[in-house]
């Protein structure tokens, strides 16, 4: 018997090492952490319950670590997406600013190539007189377009960062709920199980339960 709840208590400690991959501020969540305190010690005190509550319970521990990482790589590869498209709105209005101001100061620059040096100032002149139009319209585009950017890059930071806490919310919620569904198994509070669901149970339901 001693062997059985040694090898309950490992599957137990694969579950929470799995979680160890996750950010701290899960992995450190209080309540979370008591919980699986609280199993420990009851898994010792009820042997009896013990190899059934754990064969249960367990999968689904793992299982919602990781729900949580597919639903993390969603969150990124979404923002990944989002951040290149955003790029690519710009893309044309940058390389507008890049020849204009290439086009301008290669112009200037021919000015010195002149015969003489009094064609090389009139030519500096005019081209410079110019060259001011062009690069005060592109400083005037470049900062409507700075200023359009910065909102759709904060917008899409914002998706993301409501993805992720949503995530973590899920994570918190689904596990806190399966290791108060363990502890009271141990506890012989509730019927005990005499299946295990199938891996594609929705765990994001679960929050929905009452504590």
């Amino acid at each position: 018997m001693f062997l059985k709840i040694s090898v309950l208590l490992l599957g137990l400690s694969i579950s929470y090492t799995l979680a160890r991959r996750l950010p701290l501020s899960l992995t450190t969540n209080e309540k979370i952490q008591k919980l699986h305190s609280e199993s420990l010690v009851l898994a010792e005190v009820h042997q009896d319950t013990s190899t059934i509550c754990f064969s249960y319970y367990n999968p689904k521990l793992n299982l919602i670590t990781v729900q949580y990482e597919v639903d993390y790589d969603s969150c990124i590869s979404a923002y990944e997406t989002s951040s290149k498209q955003v790029e690519n709105c710009y893309k044309s209005a940058r390389e507008s600013i890049e020849t204009s101001a290439f086009q301008s100061c290669s112009a200037l620059y021919a000015c010195n190539l002149a015969s003489n040096a009094y064609n090389a100032f009139e030519c500096a002149s005019i081209t410079a007189a110019e060259d001011a139009k062009i690069f005060y319209a592109i400083s005037a585009n470049a900062t409507d377009a700075a200023i359009k950017s910065k909102s759709d890059y904060s917008r899409v930071d914002t998706t993301r960062n409501v993805c992720v806490s949503n995530a973590e919310k899920n994570y918190v919620e689904n596990t806190s709920k399966v290791y108060g569904l363990l502890n009271s198994c141990l506890l012989g509070n509730d019927n005990i199980p005499v299946s295990t669901e199938s891996t594609t149970t929705d765990f994001t339901d679960w929050s929905t339960y009452d504590e």
